[in-house]
């Protein structure tokens, strides 16, 4: 009896139970956090500064306090569609064992991190706080943009209209990214949308849904067995690939047209054109059947440049348009949005840094062998979980 209250017991077994609770409260936060994929925002800077720039470059004046509304709301919308997406893509991403880390989703749900209804909790969450930068917005043009893009996203894997799930996931996303934020922010600068910012945006939009086809091609087995119809699991593989394949010149053509036309100022196209031998490679890969095996060690560098790829092209149409704005621009202005482009820049160095030392501890290290399997390759190879935002 004297032995079970002796004082020395009782801090030990209180101090294993606190540990294990706060072991357990960091595993959940790191895993709410996970569901956020944070490195996909780095993204989001770039079509809003865009619009901004074209904003300036068109001879508008720069309100930098609805340039912030609007990187705050296009942050907030890509978030929301995260937890959102992944709630609904659950049974999809539990089926899919060929991920890699820019596809399959976060795997926090799959890996019991977090309760998947936590997950849809921070996603009305978010949607809420949406709908009152919105209700917000100082025109009603801005308002019927943003509300457009508010609900595309929400619908993207959402019930009932599911786009990703029939067929139009790819377009919706492209219509989103390239369409419907930079419109947002434009309107909020200028209280228009100028037709030099449709005319660069087209071909980056193209160029978004091909994206969106290469990364849902390594979802394309586990999509099936669970009724996602994506683009490559309605045409099938190869008919994928060469849309894929095709769209690359098609942009770039469209560009030119663009260019040609007047619509778009030739220094901008000498920009985003120098983006095109990412493109090439890109083409070389599809057609040496990089994604058609799902090998997650061949797909991983695929799906990360498909995806940079379009920020390139984008992040070099934001150089081209400040470069090109007259002198009666504001440099203030244009000095922000120069900021911002250059912060861009460091994080995508910083990401390939990252990336290669990845690369070579993999490489090298004990377990590079075992990470040859379609599990393990996930978290191990190049151009994965490294910092996109």
């Amino acid at each position: 009896m004297a032995a079970m209250l002796e004082p020395r017991l009782i801090p030990r077994a209180r101090h294993a139970a606190v540990g294990s609770s706060i072991g357990r409260d960091r595993a959940r936060w790191s895993g709410f956090l996970r569901l956020a994929r944070l490195r996909f925002l780095l993204y989001n800077l770039l079509p809003v500064g865009l619009a901004v720039a074209v904003s300036v470059h068109q001879g508008y004046p720069f309100d930098f306090r609805w340039y912030a509304v609007a990187q705050l709301f296009s942050w907030t919308v890509h978030v929301m569609t995260h937890y959102c997406n992944e709630y609904f893509d659950l049974e999809a991403d539990r089926a899919n064992v060929y991920f890699t880390p820019w596809t399959g989703g976060s795997r926090a749900l799959v890996d019991g991190l977090v309760a998947p209804v936590v997950s849809l909790g921070a996603g009305f969450v978010l949607l809420s706080a949406s709908a009152l930068m919105v209700a917000v917005m100082p025109s009603w043009q801005a308002r019927v943009l943003a509300t457009g893009a508010v609900v595309l996203a929400w619908f993207y894997t959402a019930p009932p209209l599911k786009f990703n799930y029939r067929g139009a996931g790819e377009i919706t996303v492209a219509a989103i990214l390239n369409g419907l934020w930079p419109a947002v922010a434009v309107m909020l600068q200028a209280g228009t949308v100028p037709m030099l910012l449709v005319a660069v945006l087209a071909p980056t939009a193209l160029l978004q849904v091909a994206r969106m086809m290469v990364m849902n091609l390594g979802d394309r087995r586990s999509d099936e067995t669970v009724g996602k119809r994506t683009l490559p699991v309605i045409i099938g593989y190869q008919p994928a690939v060469r849309l894929i394949v095709g769209a690359q010149p098609v942009a770039y053509a469209m560009l030119t047209a663009f260019a040609v036309l007047g619509w778009v100022p030739w220094l901008v196209w000498a920009a985003m054109a120098s983006t095109a031998p990412l493109s090439a490679w890109i083409v070389r890969q599809l057609r040496r059947g990089a994604m058609r095996d799902l090998d997650p060690k061949r797909m991983t560098p695929v799906v990360f440049w498909a995806s940079n790829h379009v920020s390139l092209i984008v992040a070099a149409a934001m150089l081209g348009v400040i470069l090109d704005a007259p002198r009666s621009a504001r440099p203030g202005a244009l000095a922000v949005l120069g900021a911002v482009l250059a912060g861009y820049v460091i994080l995508f160095v910083h990401r390939l840094w990252m990336a290669h030392r990845a690369s070579v501890s993999v490489d090298s290290g004990p377990g590079a062998a075992s990470a040859a399997t379609p599990r393990g390759a996930d978290r191990a190879k190049p151009l994965g979980d490294t910092a996109n935002g």
